[in-house]
């Protein structure tokens, strides 16, 4: 494989992955503060254009989730 199709593939993967980061957080805020969190979900190509503070904060709330669910889970099969 090329150089340029890895870089490709891994761009599609980072997409999909924060896009997924994003979704998590923001879905995480409105369940832990039941519903009281006014802010609209984003579909996927406003959330590419977007480069607002207050997305890169739900993008790191739902990757520290995943992280802490990795951790909960190793540390359990210890």
């Amino acid at each position: 494989m090329s150089i340029a199709f890895e870089i490709f593939i891994w761009l599609i993967v980072e997409t999909g992955l924060s896009f997924l980061f994003y979704s998590t957080g923001w879905l995480l805020l409105k369940v832990v503060t039941l519903g009281q969190y006014k802010s609209e979900f984003k579909d996927f190509s406003s959330y590419k254009a977007s480069k607002a503070r207050r997305v890169d904060l739900i993008f790191l709330l739902g990757f520290c989730f995943y992280v802490a669910l990795i951790a909960v889970m190793a540390y359990l099969n210890h």
